[in-house]
């Protein structure tokens, strides 16, 4: 099966009540809802991991949620907007019954460009993803680097499944991101700057795939070090599967 042509992409951090609860609101009733709605084919929540590849940057937003979608701007159908805007389960801590109420979201719609899978392993859900942020001074370049070596040699790297690369899509209102100060700030937090690219690396073992030779040798050419350097923005955060829902 063949992924979905957009993407609606929210980091998030619960406010009012605890990351259990978070958690728990998201897998049962949150995911479910837009999946059975069909706001989205497919929809993934993750958990962000700190530990394993010494990330020395921190971000407020611990959780990502990633829906795919056949809708450019899923958060605008009708789909979406008749969804339940309140839930029980936060006042079993004092949170209030409103979603927005007790969260801050952080909401981005991507459009697919390419979808990398040299092992054919299609929509199966990955343990750990890493997604990538970055915004080229040369997109044509950026793009063929990607296309011509970058995914080529990540794949040699052990446990390495597929990737996901998504340019920014239609800009979210800024109420449908409660919470921000600038909307434009989240998953990169990148000084009010969001990038236009996104690449979501799918893997087995976030170590064996990024902490070894082959991860070096694929960082360490001078076409990657290139757009490294060039890229506004750089932000890499890495991810471990909590729940799926699809229908």
């Amino acid at each position: 099966m063949a992924p979905s042509p957009y993407l609606l992409s929210v980091t998030s951090r619960p406010t009012a009540v605890s990351d259990s609860l978070w958690q728990r609101w998201y897998t049962e009733e949150h995911l479910p809802d837009l999946v059975n709605s069909k706001t989205s084919n497919h929809a993934t929540f993750y958990t962000e991991v700190t530990d394993q590849l010494n990330s020395a940057a921190s971000y407020p937003r611990k959780f990502l949620a990633l829906y795919q979608t056949d809708f450019a701007e899923p958060l605008k159908t009708e789909n979406y907007t008749t969804l339940r805007t309140t839930s029980e389960l936060f006042g079993k801590e004092g949170g209030k019954e409103g979603i927005q109420d007790n969260g801050d979201f952080d909401a981005r719609n991507y459009e697919l460009i390419q979808e990398f899978d040299s092992t054919k392993i299609g929509e199966e859900p990955s343990p750990y993803i890493l997604t990538v942020e970055m915004h080229p001074q040369d997109a044509s370049d950026f793009d063929e680097w990607y296309r011509k070596e970058h995914l080529d040699l990540l794949s040699k790297t052990p446990g390495y499944r597929r990737c996901l690369r998504y340019k920014l899509g239609p800009p979210m209102p800024a109420a449908l991101s409660k919470g921000v100060s600038d909307p434009a700030k989240g998953l990169a937090e990148s000084d009010g700057f969001v990038p236009a690219y996104l690449a979501i690396h799918e893997v087995d073992d976030l170590l064996a795939s990024f902490g070894g030779k082959e991860a070096e040798q694929a960082n360490g050419t001078p076409w990657t070090i290139k757009h490294i350097q060039d890229s506004k923005v750089f932000v890499a955060r890495a991810w471990k599967l909590v729940h799926q829902e699809r229908y």
